[in-house]
């Protein structure tokens, strides 16, 4: 009996000496600087919002997805990097709201303001690097008061109004004044491999790269974030290439993904802002359907001004999609916008 009341005795000592002694060790670690947080902070923030461009809020994601585009251009990667640097500084500098600054959701479009200058903008590094912080700079603004106005998600609105209102005056799809007027015979080397390969490259048309390599590394890190959300990217750049295809576009273009990247945007917002369904399902395919043709139309009345369509394809017709929620029986709104797999009514 005496041994026993000495060792419940006993217990209690061993064990506050073993809290003292990791308490003590605690205390002799170096608690993190204001600086180290705020770069944490910072990271976490411009990760999200690259993630978010694809509707992934998620920061490993978003590492995955810069990750794959450095695979193709080192320097655009870096730009987009610097555009959701820029934008998030500027939110958070102009004191705008502090929820979707940690979402990321004042970054994406700084993100894609990047990525386009480092293929339309100016070919010195350091005009194309002043015209990313400029234009990055500008998007929290533009998206502040699009949500004021705006029923709906923002899109990627701000991005096409700070892009275009730089490219429909630089022109860069125009032909150089010095080129040749004559015509070569241009001998087709698109390949079934190349065809069969554009609806990764069209996913990676999303951050302006041509690459179905890079566009495989961005559809794992969907895939990391949602299984689902992955089918429907794919659903979505399949179906505008096909569709493309459909429409007499030209096979270069099929296989560079440009067909691809404004309906994978449409699939993967209609998979992100409804509950999962036949009739999502088939809004996706519906969606990204519509979003070639309506890329078709904008394509064209664009090039006429030298500049790209951007991501207005994306932003006109899934805004169609947004709106019919309320209209076709069988779809329901989620909650809480995330995933197929986690969106309830």
């Amino acid at each position: 009996h005496n041994r026993k009341l000495a060792s419940n005795i006993y217990r209690p000592t061993r064990s506050w000496s073993r809290s003292f002694a990791a308490s003590s060790k605690d205390d002799d670690e170096p608690k993190p600087s204001e600086l180290q947080i705020q770069a944490q902070e910072m990271l976490d923030t411009c990760s999200r919002g690259i993630g978010q461009v694809i509707f992934l809020n998620s920061p490993t994601s978003g590492a995955v997805i810069l990750g794959g585009l450095a695979v193709s251009s080192p320097y655009l990667a870096g730009l987009g990097a610097l555009g959701a640097i820029t934008a998030t500084s500027t939110a958070k500098l102009a004191g705008l709201d502090k929820g979707m600054l940690n979402d990321g959701l004042w970054t994406y479009n700084g993100v894609l303001c990047g990525c386009a200058a480092a293929v339309f903008g100016p070919s010195s590094v350091l005009a194309c690097t002043t015209s990313t912080i400029v234009g990055s700079a500008a998007t929290p603004f533009v998206s502040a008061t699009l949500k004021e106005i705006m029923t709906m998600p923002q899109w990627t609105y701000s991005f096409n109004v700070v892009a275009l209102t730089s490219l429909l005056r630089t022109r860069p799809l125009l032909p150089a004044p010095e080129a040749s007027t004559e015509v070569e015979p241009v001998v087709s080397t698109v390949g079934m491999g190349d065809i069969l390969a554009s609806p990764f490259t069209g996913i990676s048309q999303i951050f302006v790269v041509e690459s179905a390599l890079s566009g495989g590394i961005i559809w794992y890190g969907i895939g990391m974030y949602s299984p689902g959300l992955a089918g429907h990217a794919l659903l979505g750049s399949t179906i505008g290439m096909l569709s493309g295809a459909l429409l007499g576009a030209d096979a270069s273009e099929l296989a560079m993904g440009l067909w691809g990247y404004n309906s994978a945007l449409t699939s993967m917002a209609v998979g992100v802002f409804f509950v999962h369904s036949t009739p999502t399902v088939a809004l996706s395919a519906g969606g990204a359907f519509a979003t070639s043709a309506v890329f078709g139309a904008m394509k064209t009345i664009f090039g006429t001004y030298g500049a790209p369509a951007l991501t207005l394809p994306f932003c006109t017709t899934v805004s169609a999609c947004y709106l019919l929620g309320n209209q076709l029986k069988g779809l329901e709104f989620a909650s809480a916008p995330h995933s197929p797999e986690k969106n309830k009514a």
